[in-house]
């Protein structure tokens, strides 16, 4: 199964539309739950008054497009900008695998949807890299993070992200923070103005976001744990060859993969920070796991530890669902 996804040919898309098909096989006698909290922003409005009354079939359709969009938007973004030395389909492979792989994923959820944000500010992340006037991305970049929150609050994780990726982007310069952190307050401003002339302003605190820690990770069953046991497992082997890959990048790409690798470890405390959701909202994180559990498929040279990896996938999948 892993070397079809090894290939470049645009033959994989269809086979991504399959294997989602396959590895969320229970939707045939249950449809995607939908899922958000009413708080978190105008992207939960959405989802209840808008996508929960949808009819099954439609739900099921909706999931898959959302998943496999998403896929394809990562693997597009790896391979626009050269992060894995050979162009193929194995990072959008690796997206849909964890959506089935954890139970909390496979859901129509708030943090399932973000990961569209995630993606879309990486990619603007990264083209800051040779930009000799940079200003308008920068503040590009903060208005798309401003906008995102209010969407979803706790996309706020993604602010300390874009600063200190900003850092590691570009060489300091104190006017090129002030244009971000001035696009990312700008959104608030004009919600601010509004609910003050209209004589509210008490109002503007449902705007901003609202912390909430708890340990989403106390209330675990052992199903939830196996697979996270063993997501554990296939990212720290990730880690391992990203790291023996290190030393042939060039250094524009460390530079993406520390942008990559910041945005994966401040996405982990998402669910901790912002717990209303509990594990659903985890779902934030797939694309920057996704980025590095890929090299567990793509860089050893023989398949036998991809397959392995798969099929042990696999039937944690069927097992998960299952039983």
């Amino acid at each position: 199964m892993v070397f079809l996804f090894r290939d470049r040919s645009d033959i994989n898309v269809l086979f991504l539309v399959l294997l989602s098909v396959a590895v969320h096989f229970h939707f045939y006698w249950e449809a995607p739950i939908v899922i958000a909290n009413p708080t978190d922003g105008l992207l939960a409005y959405l989802l209840f008054h808008y996508v929960k009354p949808l009819p099954p079939l439609a739900l099921i359709v909706l999931f898959h497009l959302i998943v496999i969009i998403q896929a394809l938007r990562l693997n597009i973004l790896v391979s626009r900008f050269k992060m894995f030395q050979q162009v193929s389909y194995l990072p959008a492979f690796t997206f849909v695998i964890l959506t089935a792989l954890f139970p909390f994923w496979d859901a129509i959820s708030s943090g399932l949807i973000a990961n569209a944000f995630i993606i879309w500010i990486l990619v603007k992340l990264n083209r800051l890299y040779d930009q000799s006037q940079p200003k308008t991305l920068e503040f590009n970049i903060g208005m798309i993070v401003g906008f995102s929150i209010l969407l979803y609050e706790p996309i706020a994780i993604l602010i300390p992200v874009v600063i200190f990726a900003l850092a590691i982007i570009r060489p300091f310069k104190l006017t090129e923070w002030l244009v971000l952190i001035m696009g990312i307050v700008l959104p608030f401003y004009f919600i601010f103005t509004y609910v003050f002339l209209t004589d509210s302003a008490a109002a503007f605190t449902a705007f901003l976001p609202k912390l909430d820690w708890e340990n989403p990770f106390a209330a675990l069953d052992y199903k939830s744990i196996i697979a996270l046991s063993f997501m554990g497992i296939q990212f720290l082997m990730g880690l391992y060859f990203w790291q023996n890959q290190q030393n042939r990048f060039i250094i524009q790409v460390r530079k993406y993969w520390g942008v990559m690798l910041l945005t994966l470890v401040v996405t982990f405390f998402q669910p901790i920070i912002f717990s209303s959701q509990a594990l659903y909202a985890s779902a934030i994180v797939i694309a920057p796991l996704a980025s590095f559990i890929c090299f567990c498929y793509a860089s050893p040279k023989q398949l036998m530890i991809p397959n392995v990896l798969f099929w042990i996938s696999a039937g944690l999948i069927v097992y998960n669902h299952l039983v």
